[in-house]
């Protein structure tokens, strides 16, 4: 692993915050909001299968993360730990 890699911050949802998204995908006047329209909305600057890791909770690069939430409209604080969000902010 280069050192580039290891310094990326990176963060997961809380099992709440998957519920959140769920919701938040649901939200769309009945049409579900897909992982691909998620990918598409961003121009593919997020995958697909970054996309559903966040999705399943496991830790993406911040960056990508606020990206998909806000396609979601939510802040990220909504569906992470804000406490190690804050702290990441902090760094």
């Amino acid at each position: 692993m280069t050192s580039a890699h290891r310094s990326r911050k990176t963060i997961a949802v809380t099992e709440t915050g998957k519920g959140k998204l769920r919701k938040a995908q649901n939200r769309n006047g009945g049409k579900r909001i897909t992982y691909e329209d998620i990918e598409e909305t961003l121009n593919c600057r997020v995958s697909r299968s970054t996309i559903e890791r966040f999705f399943r909770g496991k830790a993406v690069d911040i960056d990508n993360a606020i990206s998909i939430v806000e396609v979601l409209g939510l802040d990220l604080e909504e569906v992470v730990d804000v406490a190690i969000y804050e702290n990441m902010r902090l760094r």
